[in-house]
């Protein structure tokens, strides 16, 4: 890079931008709602706040939504509006992420070999890898199972479901691999935001 170009980005902020918290979620929340002139229920706004994670403009966007829902619906503001709101955003947001974009996060944060998890190895570390990546793959695309299994190695669709579950109790039973799952998540909707 140019000598110049670095010293003028040296000159300028560098500030490490994070998806806002649970509290912050809710205050934007509870701001945007104010502008857009909604009342809205404490159990909506949680409800939003912990299935929309990523960004302010994903909040925003999940909050036009369940107004437009409600004025073509005809209905009172209520959980189940708020619940269709959020499940399309996440359906809009699954186009855009990859099964690649998945691995790749996933073996980053894990620091495994990328081609490792298509293996055939049981190493204890390689197959967590490679579960997890099935699991987010199932949890966050719109892939088939089988598509899943085939793309890790040609596995077939029970396997894929095993490593489901064998995440989903490894998140429910041990609180510091659910923060790592939690943090690969938010690494792999910040990459495709």
């Amino acid at each position: 890079m140019d000598s110049r170009l670095i010293s003028r980005f040296h000159w300028g902020l560098t500030a490490d931008v994070q998806p806002p918290d649970y509290e912050t979620r809710l205050a934007i929340l509870n701001k945007k709602a104010e502008e857009f002139g909604l009342v809205v229920t404490p159990d909506i706004y949680e409800y939003i706040a912990t299935h929309v994670t990523s960004n302010i403009r994903e909040l925003e966007g999940c909050l036009l939504r369940l107004l437009a829902n409600v004025s073509l619906s005809a209905r009172e503001m209520d959980l189940e509006l708020a619940k269709k709101s959020v499940q399309e955003i996440s359906t809009s947001r699954k186009i855009n992420i990859s099964v690649d974009l998945i691995t790749k996060i996933v073996c980053e944060e894990l620091n495994i070999d990328e081609n490792k998890v298509r293996d055939k190895t049981r190493k204890q570390e390689i197959v967590v890898a490679r579960q997890l990546a099935m699991y987010l793959a199932k949890e966050m695309t719109r892939i088939s199972l089988k598509n899943v299994g085939l793309y890790f190695g040609g596995r077939d669709h029970s396997t894929v479901i095993h490593a489901c579950t064998s995440i989903q109790n490894l998140v429910d039973t041990d609180s510091r691999f659910a923060e790592t799952v939690k943090t690969v998540q938010n690494k792999i909707e910040l990459a495709c935001s």
